[in-house]
């Protein structure tokens, strides 16, 4: 028999919830990030020392442009935000949100 279950593989593949890209530009940004700190001399304005905090802002672009490329739009950085910040109780019974999955759907018939 055919194995007929469908594959949701959207639009890219993906690791860890991220697209490829996605994923090496947050790696790349804090390899960066870390190698920039470990190689400068100190920099020193206003008797402090600013590699600390270029550092972290290049550390930040990877997971910057991460977010901002999610979803594509703008209009669903709402929910990614209440998804990632708000604490989430499973409760067992009724699907609160019936229409997650495919209605339509042709399922197999298995003869015994």
């Amino acid at each position: 028999m055919e194995d007929i279950t469908p594959l949701n593989l959207e639009d890219c593949p993906k690791l860890f919830g991220l697209r490829y890209d996605q994923l090496i530009s947050i790696l790349a940004s804090l390899i960066i990030s870390s190698q920039f700190y470990s190689w400068c001399n100190p920099i020193n304005f206003a008797g402090q020392d600013l590699r600390f905090d270029i550092s972290l802002i290049l550390g930040l672009i990877g997971p910057i442009y991460a977010f901002a490329t999610m979803h594509g739009s703008v209009a669903n950085w709402e929910a990614i935000i209440n998804f990632n910040l708000t604490s989430q109780v499973y409760i067992p019974g009724p699907d609160p949100n019936p229409r997650r999955f495919l209605i339509d759907e042709e399922l197999p018939h298995f003869s015994e």
